[in-house]
């Protein structure tokens, strides 16, 4: 015989009660509780049918004629569901447009004036394009072959730098030289190209190291034996090696076809806006770019000179290398240092933006570009690394250099 269960009904008071079998079970009922009050009423009897009366039939009242209506006319379709439907794709889709907008509004597109309407620069936002399985991986950069896409890479090259950060997929970069640019604000550093931090590159344990010159015997061998991959990429010195430096890193990050593709779209706005100006133009006007005021500027062999050089004509294009001033720099009167930019007097200046306009008044007020105010203010570590993001600056110069193309105010 199964035990007896006790079952105490929640809600009940616990104070007066009394236990009662029901259905096999010791039910405790509280005195005056409801439970005790449902339990007491027994099911009433079924009640015979009563016999269904028919209703006497009625003659139908006369109702008057209602005058009817004009129909409405009808509502043009909503563009958004009905709530009730709850169908929030639309929503979706529109929320995803209006954040593409803000990222190209954000820094990514420029419209300039005139002719060169609708220009449109390159960016580093993301991208709608899949890796194609099969195709995309593996990837070959450099002289590697990466089987898949990294998950931390190191950059020990400010340009390396530069080009990831204008890629999809450049959340990879987990460390970067103490000379990479501001962008890179928040990553770990690791010495510099020609001294890095083994041990620091090693305790991040990345999956590659990029790098553009040799990395000493000892360094990439202690990098090495800690399994970590050393790739080394080519300098650019045009905008074909540019392309093509882009399109190794993009591949790096995104696959061969994919990412390469990726690569090659920001050099190839880029080219297509400097097309657009050297298009535009009927005669280049003159230009220099100074790093300091000690003399120096890029010439038109310079990698420096490479984007300026399509929109802007050199002042001197016979010099080579860097120029500089008597003995180069080591003429005992540094006045004399300046001697050459004051004869080339180009028509707009671009100088580091670490001069101040006190300094370049006083060095070189002479010249017409600085009493004219032609001065643009560079980051130089963007004309060191060619970055795509240079155009801005040489957008700006070019307004001070033709006014047809300046911006209505």
């Amino acid at each position: 015989m199964p035990p007896e269960k006790h079952v105490f009904r929640a809600g009940d008071s616990s104070g007066q009660g009394s236990m009662h079998q029901q259905g096999g079970k010791t039910v405790f009922r509280a005195d005056g509780g409801k439970s005790e009050k449902r339990a007491r009423k027994e099911p009433a009897p079924e009640k015979a049918p009563a016999p269904r009366r028919e209703p006497a039939p009625r003659a139908p009242k006369p109702r008057p004629a209602k005058p009817q209506k004009a129909p409405a006319p009808a509502k043009a379709a909503s563009p958004w569901p009905a709530r009730r439907r709850k169908n929030r794709a639309p929503l979706i889709v529109l929320g995803s447009l209006l954040a593409l907008l803000v990222v190209c509004l954000a820094g990514w597109a420029l419209d300039v004036p005139g002719r060169l309407a609708g220009l449109t620069l390159p960016g580093g936002s993301s991208s709608s394009a899949t890796v194609q399985e099969g195709k995309d991986w593996p990837a070959m950069v450099g002289d590697r072959l990466v089987s898949e896409k990294p998950e931390k890479v190191v950059s020990l090259s400010p340009m390396v730098t530069e080009a990831l950060l204008s890629l999809p997929g450049h959340e990879a970069l987990c460390a970067v030289t103490e000379y990479c640019d501001a962008r890179s604000t928040g990553l770990a550093t690791v010495g510099t190209s020609l001294l890095p931090r083994t041990e620091d590159i090693i305790a991040l344990a990345p999956d590659y190291v990029l790098c553009q010159t040799p990395l000493a015997g000892p360094v990439q061998t202690e990098l090495e034996q800690a399994g970590v991959e050393v790739i080394q990429l080519d300098t650019p010195a045009d905008l074909a090696g540019l392309r093509e430096f882009y399109g190794q890193l993009g591949a790096l990050l995104g696959g061969n076809e994919t990412g390469r593709a990726l690569g090659y779209g920001v050099i190839d706005r880029l080219e297509s806006t400097l097309a657009a100006y050297n298009a535009a133009l009927p005669d280049k006007a003159s230009a220099l770019l100074l790093p300091d005021l000690t003399g120096l500027a890029a010439t038109a062999d310079t990698a420096e000179w490479t984007l300026l050089g399509q929109v802007f004509r050199h002042p001197l294009p016979d010099a080579a290398d860097w120029l500089a001033g008597a003995e180069c720099l080591t003429d005992e009167d540094a006045e004399n240092d300046l001697d050459q930019i004051r004869a080339a007097d180009p028509d707009v200046l671009l100088v580091a933006n670490t001069v101040s306009p006190e300094d370049l008044s006083a060095a070189l007020g002479d010249l017409r570009a600085v009493q004219n105010g032609a001065v643009v203010y560079v980051d130089l570590r963007l004309t060191e690394t060619l970055s795509p993001r240079l155009v801005f600056a040489i957008a700006d110069a070019a307004a001070l250099a033709y006014p047809e193309f300046a911006p209505a105010s």
